[in-house]
């Protein structure tokens, strides 16, 4: 969905409309890194859709950033039974 709005806007946005610090009465993110963010780079601090705190691990090498509520463990199908 951002990625069309993206191609209609001729930007990319990295979050919602509603989810701006505007929005959400909120002060706008200050980081050396851009713009406003999800959970990239928040560790500890609150989600900012939900309020769960923003979670972190390495994953080959890389920093891996996620909302717990928002973005739950993945199951694959094929671990739940779904596939056959």
């Amino acid at each position: 969905m951002l990625m069309a709005e993206g191609v209609r806007t001729g930007r990319i946005d990295t979050v919602r409309p509603e989810h701006t610090p505007e929005a959400m009465g909120r002060p706008p993110r200050r980081d050396d890194h851009g713009g406003e963010v999800y959970v990239y780079r928040r560790h500890g601090q609150p989600c900012l859709v939900c309020g769960a705190s923003v979670r972190t691990t390495e994953l080959q090498q890389r920093n891996l950033f996620w909302c717990p509520r928002c973005q739950p463990r993945f199951r694959s199908r094929a671990a739940s039974g779904a596939l056959g």
